[in-house]
């Protein structure tokens, strides 16, 4: 029995490249991932990294990239999320921050060696512009997070840290740029 139940359930389950297990759709969750709580929300401490269609690593270099995570377009980001997790509205961003001091004192907190253990990473974006070649832009320099707050059709608002810079930029972005993804759970 137990090799027919191993056959059957083994392929009800993806390995991440980050190594955390997430169940399809419709099965159990067998592995949560690694998170923090930083006031009333918990938060996933490393950018998401699960392939899909419209998803990519910077310069497409998973050698090289692989600690930012993946680069995902607005929708992938949306509906993207393992089960009991969702993409942060601009609003549970504004929590988080303000949660941590406001900008100022939050943008030293949230990155890599910060205090939060949130621990963001600067992993540029996947431009939206038409071109031959992806364009791959500010890895170190800038990080891009996806809110699930939309602004226009083909626009949605994403958190950009300007690495430096003690300010953090809420702006809308054409949906079609590839940003970093941090999910947080969803309360219970």
């Amino acid at each position: 029995m137990k090799p027919f139940l191993t056959f059957f359930l083994v392929p009800l389950f993806l390995l991440c490249s980050n190594g955390y297990r997430i169940a399809l759709p419709g099965a159990k969750i067998v592995s949560d991932f690694p998170s923090i709580r930083i006031g009333k929300q918990t938060w996933m401490t490393a950018n998401w990294d699960f392939r899909t269609p419209k998803s990519w690593y910077f310069n497409n270099d998973s050698d090289s990239n692989k600690e930012y995570g993946r680069l995902y377009f607005y929708s992938n980001a949306l509906y993207g999320a393992p089960k009991g997790w969702h993409l942060p509205t601009l609003d549970e961003w504004n929590e988080l921050i303000n949660t941590l001091g406001g900008d100022s004192i939050a943008v030293t907190k949230l990155f890599l060696d910060g205090s939060s253990g949130l621990n963001l990473k600067y992993g540029g974006n996947k431009s939206a512009n038409i071109s031959p070649t992806d364009i791959f832009n500010f890895k170190d320099s800038w990080g891009f997070y996806w809110t699930a707050t939309p602004d226009e059709d083909q626009t949605a608002y994403a958190l950009h840290f300007i690495k430096g810079k003690l300010i953090i930029e809420r702006l809308s972005y054409r949906r079609a740029n590839g940003f970093s993804v941090r999910y947080v759970k969803d309360k219970t």
